[in-house]
C-alpha cells in the first residue's frame, strides 16, 4: 500500500468507479427521460380521442356511464394509463382508473396549459394525483360544451409508481449491457493502469533504493534520520531523506567552514609563536658571534637566553606535533586499570618544586582507599601536567593550587582548583580550541596549545571534561575517568 503505483492504481480506481457510478446515472436518467418522452409523444392524442367520442360531462355533471366506458377503453388502449376528470380550476371530479386513492384533490394547470400551447418541448411532467410530490407525463383534452370550456380530461401515462435505480438497471436490457460494459471497461483501464503506473515509477524506485543503500552507508547518525523518514511512498521517503541530507550537508559544512577558520588562524598563531623565539634566538647567537674574540665569561648569558629560546621553540614544535597526532588518530590508547590516587600522588610531587619556585601551596586531597580507574597512564599524566603547569603559571604568588579527587559509584572526578586571575567569560566556552587561550606575555610565550591537547586525550577516553572559573577568584577544571568495579578491583590487587 506505500507503494506509489499502487497508490496512483487504487486513486484511478476509485476516480473510475465514481465516473461509472456517474454514467450509470446520467444514463437512467436520460433513459428515463427518453421513455417518457416516446410515451408522451406517442400517447399524446388519447385524450383528444375520448374526448370526441364520449361525452363526459353533460351540463356541469359527470356522465358515470361515458366515464365507465372510458375506464375500459383506458385500459385497453394503455394499461398502465390512469384517467382523471378535472374543472376548469383543476379540481379532480372524478377518477376513472386511479389504481390508488388520490393524494390531492387540485392538479396544477400551468404544465396543462403548456401541453395544449404547443407540442414541444416534449417530455412535460404534470402532477400526479395519488402523490404530492411525484410528477408524470401526460395527455389532456379540453371538454366544451357550446364551445365553453367545462373541463379537462387527464390522462396520467405509466401510471405505475417509480423502481428502484437497481430495479430499473436490471430490468433494462440496454442499462444492464450498459453498466457491465462500464465494469468490464474499469477493469481493463485499471489493470492497464497498474502496468503502466509500475513501469513509470521503476526509475523512481531505483532511486529510492540507491539513496536508501547511501544512507545505511554511512556513519550512523549523520543524517539524523527517524522512524518517520521510512514512511509514505517513494515520494515521501525520497522528500524526507532529501532534507535529511540537506540538514547533514549543511552541518557538514558549517564545520568545514569553522575548521577553515580555525585551519587558518592556526598558521597565523603558529608563524608568529615561531617567529618570536627564532628572532630572539638569532639575535642572541648573532650576539654571541660578535663576542667571540672575547672571554667566554661574556658569552654564556648570551649563550643562555639562546638554548632558553630554543627549547621553548622546542616545546612548541612537540606541541604541534602531538597535537597533529592526537587528532589524526594515530595515538593508540591504551586503556588499563590504574590505580589514580598513586598517579596524581606522582604528578603533584613532580610539580611541587615548580610551585615552591613561584612561592605557591600546592595541596592535594586524595582518595588513598586503592580505587582504581581505566585509563592510558601516559596520556592522563600528560593531562595533569598541562592543567598543574596552567594552574601554577596563572596563580599569582602566595596563591594555592589544589590537586582532588570525588569518587562515585561508576566514575572519579579529578579537579584542579586554583586562586589565580580566572578567565574572561567571553572566553571561556573557547579556551579549549588551539590558540584561543594562549598566553602572550613577553616572558612566557605559551601558545595555547596544552588545552586542546587535554581536551583531545579525553575524548578518546570517551570521558567528560568542564571549565568553571570566575576573574581574580580562580579557576576549577575537572575531568572524569571510568571506574573499576570493586569487584574486579579486588581481584586485580589480590592477583597482584
Amino acid at each position: 500500500m506505500k507503494a506509489l503505483h499502487v497508490r496512483l492504481t487504487l486513486a484511478t480506481a476509485l476516480l473510475l468507479s465514481l465516473l461509472g457510478a456517474t454514467l450509470l446515472v446520467l444514463m437512467n436518467r436520460t433513459s428515463e427521460r427518453y421513455a417518457a418522452e416516446v410515451r408522451q409523444r406517442l400517447d399524446a392524442g388519447i385524450a383528444m380521442y375520448v374526448v370526441r367520442e364520449l361525452p363526459l360531462l353533460q351540463h356541469g355533471r359527470v356522465n358515470q356511464a361515458a366515464l365507465k366506458e372510458l375506464a375500459n377503453r383506458a385500459m385497453t388502449v394503455n394499461p398502465s394509463a390512469e384517467v382523471y376528470l378535472l374543472d376548469t380550476a383543476g379540481q379532480v371530479l372524478s377518477a376513472g382508473a386511479a389504481r390508488a386513492p388520490l393524494a390531492r384533490s387540485i392538479v396544477d394547470l400551468a404544465p396543462i396549459h403548456a401541453f395544449l400551447r404547443s407540442a414541444e418541448p416534449r417530455p412535460i411532467f404534470g402532477d400526479d394525483p395519488t402523490s404530492l410530490s411525484r410528477q408524470r407525463v401526460f395527455s389532456v383534452a379540453p371538454i366544451t360544451e357550446e364551445q365553453h370550456l367545462e373541463g379537462y380530461l387527464y390522462v396520467v401515462l405509466g401510471g405505475r409508481p417509480e423502481r428502484s435505480i437497481a430495479e430499473h438497471l436490471w430490468g433494462s436490457y440496454a442499462l444492464r449491457a450498459g453498466s457491465l460494459t462500464i465494469l468490464l471497461v474499469i477493469a481493463l483501464t485499471l489493470a492497464a493502469a497498474g502496468g503502466l503506473f509500475f513501469g513509470l515509477t521503476r526509475r523512481l524506485r531505483n532511486l529510492e533504493k540507491t539513496i536508501n543503500r547511501w544512507a545505511n552507508s554511512i556513519p550512523s547518525g549523520a543524517l539524523q534520520l527517524d522512524d518517520v523518514v521510512n514512511t509514505g511512498d517513494e515520494l515521501a521517503v525520497l522528500s524526507r531523506r532529501f532534507q535529511a541530507m540537506s540538514r547533514a550537508i549543511e552541518a557538514h559544512l558549517c564545520a568545514l567552514k569553522t575548521t577553515d577558520e580555525l585551519r587558518r588562524e592556526l598558521i597565523a598563531n603558529v608563524s608568529h609563536d615561531l617567529r618570536t623565539p627564532l628572532a630572539s634566538l638569532r639575535g642572541y647567537i648573532e650576539t654571541a658571534l660578535v663576542k667571540a674574540p672575547h672571554t667566554a665569561t661574556e658569552l654564556r648569558p648570551h649563550l643562555k637566553v639562546a638554548l632558553r629560546q630554543a627549547e621553548h621553540l622546542g616545546r612548541l614544535v612537540d606541541a604541534l606535533f602531538e597535537l597533529a597526532r592526537l587528532e589524526s588518530g594515530a595515538v593508540t590508547v591504551k586503556i588499563e586499570p590504574v590505580s589514580i590516587a598513586e598517579l596524581l600522588q606522582d604528578v603533584g610531587m613532580r610539580f611541587r618544586l615548580l610551585a615552591d619556585t613561584a612561592q605557591l601551596r600546592l595541596a592535594t586531597q586524595l582518595d588513598t582507599s586503592g580505587i582504581l580507574v581505566f585509563a592510558d597512564v601516559a596520556l592522563i599524566e600528560r593531562v595533569l601536567s598541562n592543567l598543574l603547569e596552567n594552574a601554577i603559571r596563572h596563580t599569582p604568588a602566595n596563591g594555592e593550587v589544589r590537586l582532588e579527587m570525588r569518587t562515585t559509584d561508576t566514575c572519579v572526578i579529578v579537579r584542579i582548583l586554583d586562586t589565580g586571575s580566572g578567565i574572561d567569560p567571553k572566553q571561556l566556552p573557547r579556551i579549549f580550541e588551539r590558540f584561543k587561550y594562549a598566553d602572550k606575555s613577553p616572558t612566557t610565550h605559551h601558545a595555547g596549545l596544552g588545552l586542546a591537547i587535554v581536551k583531545r586525550i579525553i575524548e578518546l577516553h570517551s570521558q567528560h571534561l568542564q571549565v568553571s572559573s570566575e576573574e581574580n577568584v580562580g579557576t576549577t577544571v575537572e575531568f572524569t575517568l571510568g571506574r573499576v568495579p570493586e569487584s574486579a578491583a579486588v581481584t586485580l590487587v589480590a592477583s597482584a
